[in-house]
């Protein structure tokens, strides 16, 4: 066993204290900030408050866009963040779909096939990335283009289907958005099969 004060165990030490550190950032804030705006927009979402839920829902967008600005703009960025991040992301919008579709009792509601396939893509990338992380050990997930179209015509759906109760002219399009956002969902769920796919194959571990 080597002594605490070896090169190496000191190196392994500074390194440990930084990833620790790495977790009190603003980007990572803002993260769990996000995660923690999923409940008062789900009771908004339930209660028929759609406004108030379209605010709640915009501010937690917000927060997303500006953890990923400040982790680049100020060398925030970190293990934690890489993967909390897009965990963040899924957990907000799919818990959107879910009330939104499973949940409004009396008040209109978002289909539950679209939803159905909203989770699923979910579900998807996150035990894919997991089962890329067991093989390669690596943490070095990133969207693809697909999937960033994807992320945006989700939340321009929950955006557009809350906005209709005080516009309902948005209501005429809510429909073809539907059948858009299914299409980007079948591409961008093939897209990240085959990253993941390509990212196995390449590892070194394999």
């Amino acid at each position: 066993m080597l002594p605490r004060n070896h090169p190496e165990v000191s190196t392994a030490l500074v390194e440990n204290r930084a990833e620790r550190a790495a977790w009190r950032t603003v980007p990572n804030l803002l993260t769990l900030l996000r995660l923690a705006l999923v409940g008062p927009f789900a009771w908004f979402a339930i209660a028929g408050r759609d406004m108030e839920a379209l605010v709640v829902f915009a501010s937690a967008g917000l927060t997303d866009a500006f953890d990923g600005y400040i982790a680049r703009r100020f060398g925030q960025r970190s293990r934690f963040g890489r993967l909390a991040d897009p965990v963040a992301d899924k957990i907000l919008t799919s818990t959107a779909f879910i009330v939104l579709s499973a949940c409004r009792g009396q008040f209109v509601s978002l289909p539950l096939w679209l939803m159905a396939a909203v989770v699923l893509r979910d579900v998807l990338i996150l035990a894919g990335c997991f089962v890329v992380y067991l093989v390669t050990r690596s943490t070095a997930f990133r969207p693809t283009l697909s999937g960033k179209i994807n992320t945006i015509l989700e939340i321009f759906t929950i955006v557009c289907f809350l906005a209709a109760a005080s516009l309902p002219a948005i209501s005429q399009v809510l429909g073809p958005l539907y059948l858009v956002l299914l299409v980007s969902i079948v591409i961008s769920a093939t897209g990240y099969v085959l990253l993941g796919s390509h990212m196995i194959r390449n590892s070194p571990r394999v």
